[in-house]
């Protein structure tokens, strides 16, 4: 019934020309944005969850995406961030992790809608059994072979390092740090023949970042760095470390829709502000328990 009611007060605010008007006024008044959305599974093996969209659900999202915002590749997106560039309007990225192998399906869908995306890969995974830790109790989710992630680079989508074990940044050793950053970037490049200049964090949580080894990221030739937690990109702020949007914590289309138009920031702001005074109110309740899983990080309001 919740969902319900959610979804129908979506559907009011978006066909009676509200969304439309609001979006106009925010931009007018607000400072320009662009969104990174993040995904890992597309895939009908499993039920859908925090890391997991159906393929009928994305295959909705292309087909909005496409009618309704300006999608460019994640090269663009950092020369906007570069040169200070005006941001077109609706302007959204699409991203990839952990290299599924429904990652290939996802690519042909988003070549049939002519939608750039840039996906990320923990090269050790790669061609391999290499099952996550969190997968574990899950039926069989194989990875992308070589030749397969050739075959989506053909297809003109950027390929960019998720590290070579999906080690967790902040917590290894320097020196591990180190090899993780350059044999990732050197296998893809060789096996590839192409540059690889983005890195996307395991782990991407802001507790996975350490802002004093980000000099590692840059020695090792990455042009850019990614985070797996989510809000908008603002081109004025000097961010060392990109945000992206998690994908399946959205109720529906239309949800992420209004998202993304910016008209919702109001509703989730009012959100956080109604959620710190309750905290603020009961302080000696038990703060929730932190995961290590990408999973417990990937959520937005709803």
């Amino acid at each position: 019934m919740k969902s319900l009611a959610k979804a129908t007060l979506c559907g009011v605010y978006k066909y009676s020309g509200a969304m439309h008007g609001q979006e106009a006024l925010a931009r007018a008044l607000g400072q320009p944005f662009l969104a990174i959305l993040l995904f890992h599974r597309v895939t009908d093996a499993i039920p859908e969850d925090g890391l997991t969209v159906g393929t009928r659900r994305f295959r909705n999202m292309c087909r909005m995406l496409r009618r309704g915002f300006n999608v460019v590749p994640l090269a663009e997106v950092f020369r906007i961030l570069k040169t200070k560039a005006p941001v077109p309007r609706r302007t959204v990225a699409i991203t990839f992790d952990d290299c599924y192998r429904d990652n290939l399906f996802a690519a042909r869908v988003l070549s049939e809608f002519q939608l750039p995306a840039c996906f990320f890969m923990p090269t050790s995974f790669v061609g391999t059994d290499t099952v996550f830790n969190w997968d574990m109790d899950l039926p069989r989710l194989p990875n992308l072979t070589w030749n397969e992630v050739r075959e989506m680079a053909d297809m003109g989508f950027e390929i960019g390092s998720h590290t070579a074990t999906h080690a967790n940044l902040a917590a290894i050793p320097v020196d591990q740090m180190r090899r993780e950053l350059v044999e990732s970037k050197q296998t893809l490049q060789d096996r590839l023949d192409r540059e690889v200049r983005w890195l996307a964090y395991p782990f991407g949580g802001k507790n996975n970042f350490r802002l004093d080894r980000l000099p590692l990221v840059h020695e090792a030739g990455y042009e850019g760095c990614l985070s797996g937690y989510g809000r908008f990109v603002f081109p004025h702020l000097d961010e060392p470390i990109v945000p992206r949007v998690p994908v399946p914590g959205f109720q529906s289309v239309l949800h992420l829709e209004l998202f993304l138009t910016g008209c919702l920031q109001w509703f989730h702001a009012l959100k956080r502000q109604v959620g710190s005074c309750a905290t603020n109110a009961a302080p000696h309740s038990n703060p929730a328990p932190q995961g290590a899983r990408e999973q417990t990080i990937n959520t937005v309001p709803a």
